[in-house]
């Protein structure tokens, strides 16, 4: 937990000092493209060592994470040409490491998925907040860090989303659909988003939120032939505990009623959906149309947690909605004018952060993120497969 704890505290310390690229490219004091000053450069060296700080801690572990011996077995059937129920892109990339290096480096694979994960959403947070430090630092206290080590291929699918938003607002939806398909290629719930985000981007009348809620309850009644839909899609989650339903979650429902009553407060012109100048259109990753899209993101992932909570991959779906609050947070924020309305709005994400994250390193050891104890292939040694056993 030690490491943990300094790798946080450190990284949030380098955020400090970056100036995102998003704030670098808007406003009166937007910098020409290509132009390098001593603020850019600093920042891209304290990015760097964050992303070697993030990325070592992720590719020197071994037999760290809930999945971590799972996927080990499932690299090993795939390049033995077994059928295994992971998607094509970690299929390809198991077989891959086979044939350049003679063997099953498993090392080289776990490594791989760390750098584009770590890239990814580095590379989001620079383009798409208007404070790194704040969005960094509900980044690595909510989780989705360390989220990464336990959960590797859907985390690989949400960072790689998470980055193609930035296409997204800047209307490259050319490359957003292929970085979407790609994360697809590791974790095909990443195909969701080809519909979530083009609705949340639209402009909500007052009869939407009626209809939203409509459908809600309608799914709410319909639990069994909903559920059922869900197992024909997913259906390696028959014969498990998945078929029985999921139990919901209390805590995102919090958080979205958080980030909604923040809203209420700061950004009622997202909510009420009324028309947009063509300039706040075109103001690109940080303007009144990318709040817009978070604060829409925002109700979808509330609506899906309080009526659909019955659905076993219910977190994954609304992941890559909540996702966004690490954005969408820090711009309500920096509205916000001076004074205690704004210090209550700091004090109240700031214990949710840290109470969230004391909760997560409280549980790290448990079955179902088990990033505890780390260990790591400079000192320990990786334990005998199902295969290796010949079971």
């Amino acid at each position: 937990m030690i490491l943990y704890l300094a790798a946080t505290v450190c990284t949030i310390l380098f955020a400090v000092g970056i100036r995102s690229a998003a704030v670098r490219s808007t406003g009166r004091t937007a910098v020409p493209q290509g132009f390098v000053t001593r603020e850019i450069l600093k920042s891209r060296v304290l990015l760097v060592g964050i992303f070697l700080i993030l990325f070592g801690i992720l590719a020197l572990r071994i037999n760290v994470g809930n999945d971590y011996m799972k996927y080990v077995e499932f690299m090993h059937l795939a390049r033995s040409g077994f059928y295994v129920p992971t998607e094509i892109g970690f299929n390809l990339l198991s077989r891959a490491a086979f044939l350049l290096f003679d063997g099953e480096n498993f090392l080289f694979c776990f490594a791989v998925m760390a750098f584009v994960t770590v890239l990814c959403f580095l590379k989001a947070i620079d383009g798409l907040s208007e404070s790194f430090l704040l969005s960094f630092a509900m980044f690595m206290l909510l989780g989705y860090y360390f989220q990464s080590i336990s959960t590797v291929r859907y985390y690989f699918a949400l960072a790689v989303t998470t980055f193609a938003i930035v296409s997204f607002l800047k209307k490259d939806y050319p490359k957003f659909i292929l970085l979407v398909l790609f994360a697809a290629t590791f974790h095909k719930s990443a195909l969701i988003v080809l519909f979530l985000y083009p609705a949340a981007k639209l402009r909500y009348r007052r009869w939407v939120y009626f209809a939203l809620a409509a459908g809600g309850f309608a799914g709410f009644l319909l639990r069994e032939p909903v559920l059922k839909l869900l197992l024909m899609v997913y259906s390696t989650y028959q014969e498990t505990g998945y078929a029985a339903g999921g139990e919901g979650s209390l805590i995102s429902i919090v958080r979205c009623l958080l980030v909604l009553v923040l809203t209420v407060f700061c950004d009622r012109e997202s909510l009420l959906g009324g028309p947009m100048s063509a300039a706040a259109e075109e103001e690109g990753c940080c303007g009144a149309a990318a709040r817009r899209f978070y604060c829409h993101l925002n109700i979808l992932a509330l609506v899906l947690y309080v009526f659909f909570a019955y659905l076993p991959i219910i977190s994954r779906i609304g992941y890559y909605l909540t996702v966004t609050h690490i954005f969408y947070v820090p711009m309500l924020i920096r509205r916000m004018p001076d004074g205690r309305g704004k210090k209550t709005a700091i004090a109240v994400t700031a214990l949710f952060c840290i109470g969230f994250f004391a909760h997560m390193m409280w549980h790290a050891g448990d079955d179902g993120l088990r990033i505890l104890p780390y260990q790591t292939f400079v000192f320990h040694e990786m334990p005998p497969t199902l295969s290796d056993k010949g079971y």
